[in-house]
């Protein structure tokens, strides 16, 4: 079965379309849903589909959806992603094999992100996170600032070293330009 990865990110998402969607196109073939009601997956379906939502605002209610599998096909994947890309926001397929964290100290301060792989371009997608309390300020201040610090968007050919000063610059920026708005 093939697996596939949906990745819905922005700032100010259409969370009750997107919550529609997920309940009328996807939900009726959840894996819990299936368990709960004893039922297998449908014959026809061969993907195994993972979705997650990022909601860079963080006042915006956003249920997410990591954790929940849905077995469907591809005729319901394309319909899936084309009724996606009709809503506000990014919606890319990404590595089902790949999310992670990131951690950087500046100033003695931690600061944590979470990683995606894009297979658009072939890119990491990085997003500051709440798993450290000190990125709480920078996440409620991230919708006024420039939509180019709203996420980080990395090669994947870049080292460790690399990747963890990208990283490091781009909360720079953030904590520069929220100090700015005080």
């Amino acid at each position: 079965m093939k697996e596939v990865f949906i990745l819905s990110y922005g700032c100010d998402l259409d969370h009750s379309n997107i919550d529609f969607l997920v309940k009328e196109r996807l939900m009726p073939f959840s894996v819990e849903r299936a368990y709960w009601r004893k039922e297998k997956p449908p014959k026809e379906s061969d993907i195994c589909l993972y979705y997650d939502v990022f909601e860079i605002n963080r006042n915006k209610l956003n249920k997410g959806y990591y954790g929940n599998t849905f077995y469907i096909n591809e005729m319901r994947l394309e319909s899936f992603m084309y009724s996606l890309s009709k809503l506000k926001g990014n919606h890319v397929y990404g590595n089902p094999k790949v999310r992670g964290h990131a951690y950087v100290f500046i100033d003695n301060v931690e600061y944590t992100g979470r990683i995606y792989e894009s297979l658009v371009d072939e890119e990491y997608l990085v997003f500051l996170d709440e798993e450290s309390l000190d990125n709480i300020e920078l996440r409620e201040k991230l919708p006024s600032l420039p939509k180019e610090l709203h996420f980080l968007t990395m090669p994947k050919d870049l080292n460790l070293k690399e990747r963890d000063l990208l990283v490091a610059e781009w909360i720079r920026r953030i904590i520069s330009e929220v100090k700015k708005e005080k």
